[in-house]
């Protein structure tokens, strides 16, 4: 019988330790799954549905990270929590993020120096609603009514104060009601608000809703007071409210429209962001289907409005596609 003598026998055991370390030190580690968020607003809107359709799109399309949807006031507290790191991703109002890179109205304590745009996405309509027999036609007759402006910190209570403003009120001149939007329909059937401001997508679905059980009216927002407020704040614009966008509206309402936008914490790998415009603007994307509002969402419109800063991701994809602001 052949014989392995004791030098064979460490080279045997030194072959096999040397195999054992290259398989160990060959095995690549799985890579982890980033995560993000993108901060929307109320479950009853158009952001909330309109981050879904994003996240849906960008998970479906298996870009290295999940982004997931959070529910929140809107507009200026997504400003805070993109710029606090609390949520990756935002959609907010240009005119709001305007504000809130230069340290203006609610956020004069202090820049917010860590936001950059991503794309503006859709128009949104600042719309007044009452009930049709409330007697209230004019922004004025709002004078000592109980008037839902939206949560605190969200976009609709931003910009209800200024054109309240245009109309020579304030906050004190209203009775205030922080509801959501799902709560103003509620409260307005029931006679426990008279006028609700919201800013979003229109037709907006709660407000659909109110109109298939209420005659509703939209309040104009026009003339002089338009003018004013238009000249104090550049990212509004002039939007008519056609006929038939809710039911009984059988008239076009004069209004202002501010433009929806998708934000990000600039720290965001500009491949990441770069990523997420591509799957975003793919014809066949899930986020066409999220909202009516989402056929407005093209690449032809992502840089008119944008009112901050665009991030390097953001950036590069645009450059590429041989778009100007």
């Amino acid at each position: 019988m052949f014989k392995i003598d004791r030098s064979m026998k460490i080279l045997l055991v030194i072959s096999m330790l040397l195999v054992s370390m290259c398989a160990l030190g060959c095995t690549q580690p799985e890579t982890e799954t980033k995560q993000y968020t993108i901060a929307t607003g109320g479950t009853a809107g158009t952001y909330y549905p309109i981050g879904g359709g994003i996240a849906q799109t960008v998970n479906n399309a298996s870009l290295g990270f999940i982004l997931s949807v959070e529910s929140t006031g809107a507009s200026v507290a997504n400003c805070r929590l993109v710029n606090d790191k609390e949520a990756d991703f935002a959609t907010v109002q240009n005119d709001v993020a305007y504000s809130a890179i230069n340290g203006q109205r609610d956020f004069a304590a202090g820049k917010l120096e860590n936001l950059q745009g991503v794309a503006c996405l859709y128009p949104e309509t600042i719309q007044v609603i009452v009930l049709k027999d409330s007697g209230i036609k004019s922004i004025g007759d709002l004078k000592g009514k109980r008037v839902v402006v939206g949560d605190k910190g969200s976009g609709s209570e931003f910009n209800a104060l200024e054109i309240l403003a245009a109309y020579g009120l304030t906050k004190d001149d209203i009775v205030v009601d922080n509801s959501k939007l799902s709560q103003a329909a509620e409260l307005l059937k029931n006679g426990q608000a008279d006028a609700a401001f919201w800013t979003g997508g229109a037709p907006t679905a709660a407000i659909s809703e109110l109109a298939t059980t209420h005659d509703i009216y939209i309040v104009p927002i026009s003339g002089e007071a338009r003018d004013k407020l238009m000249a104090e704040s550049p990212f509004y614009a002039t939007e008519t409210l056609k006929a038939g966008t809710y039911n009984n509206l059988n008239e076009d309402i004069e209004t202002v429209s501010v433009m929806a936008m998708l934000i990000a914490n600039k720290d965001i790998p500009a491949d990441d962001v770069y990523n997420l415009l591509k799957a975003m603007y793919d014809p066949n994307a899930p986020l066409k289907n999220a909202h009516a509002m989402a056929s407005k969402i093209t690449t032809e419109t992502a840089l008119k409005g944008m009112s901050i800063p665009l991030h390097p991701g953001a950036q590069k994809y645009f450059d590429e596609k041989g778009i100007k602001a």
